[in-house]
């Protein structure tokens, strides 16, 4: 083709006008079509931003009652602390409690670990004594305590020295129905002996006896024993007894049986 004709050709089809061969319908769909996207995006966007915004505020509504949960929380912590130290105040001059009682129990426990059991000997003295021989007076005096002392070793280590004493003053009759029968002074006799067996008691002997056929509506023999009263360190214990198990409780029964040579009471454990 012609350069000429070529340039008329470029030239008609600038300056030509262009037709839309298309029916209207399809024309309005292809010019709203960018519109409507771009809306539904927007609405998309707005969806999503209204649904944040309301986890946002279900988020901070939870966080706010927890907040002030944990603040009443604090609170009766707070309380709970200020009735405790109320108290520990007031328990504050017994702080050393402990510790004056933890210094006060050796010497506790050295009194009662040489103390003389006077119930024990008095309550095996009633078993010893013969049906022939009655006590008027008893007067004795134990070996002072020794908070020194320790539990262990020999019996003779173990006795506090000086012993005690104790003097008795009796009287020995016949037991027989015969007002006319004379005492003897094997009744006398029997009662030292029955004395020296008395593990509480050593070197009984007999210091005066007197034969009396007026005082009493039959005669009778008025006499005095001197003892020595033996003090064993830790025999009834070697430490203060601060409870007393439920076992004890059924021990009463035992009480009417004499006791042995040996009669003591173990002492408890703390």
């Amino acid at each position: 083709m012609p350069w000429g004709l070529l340039w008329r050709k470029v030239e008609a089809d600038r300056y030509m006008r262009r037709i839309n061969l298309l029916p209207p319908e399809d024309r309005r769909r292809r010019a709203e079509s960018p519109t409507a996207t771009r809306g539904g995006i927007i609405g998309i966007l707005l969806i999503l931003g209204a649904l944040m915004l309301l986890v946002m505020i279900g988020l901070y509504i939870f966080y706010y009652i927890r907040l002030g949960n944990e603040r009443e929380e604090i609170a009766q912590v707070d309380g709970d602390i200020a009735r405790q130290q109320a108290r520990v105040d007031e328990l504050a001059p017994f702080r050393d409690l402990q510790a004056r009682l933890d210094a006060k129990m050796p010497i506790a426990d050295g009194i009662f670990r040489t103390r003389f059991p006077w119930d024990e000997f008095l309550r095996g003295l009633s078993f010893v004594i013969p049906n022939t021989t009655a006590l008027n007076s008893l007067v004795a005096q134990a070996t002072p305590i020794n908070i020194q002392a320790r539990a262990g070793g020999a019996p003779e280590v173990q006795n506090l020295e000086p012993p005690g004493s104790v003097t008795f003053t009796g009287i020995a009759a016949n037991p027989d129905g015969n007002p006319n029968a004379q005492p003897d002074y094997q009744f006398v006799s029997d009662f030292i002996v029955r004395m020296n067996e008395l593990s509480y008691l050593a070197n009984a002997s007999l210091t005066s006896a007197e034969l009396d056929r007026e005082g009493f509506s039959r005669p009778a023999i008025m006499f005095e024993v001197g003892a020595d009263l033996v003090t064993a360190v830790g025999e009834t214990g070697n430490e203060v007894p601060l409870g007393i198990d439920d076992d004890d409780e059924g021990e009463g029964d035992d009480a009417t049986e004499p006791p042995t040579n040996q009669a003591s009471r173990p002492g408890l454990d703390r």
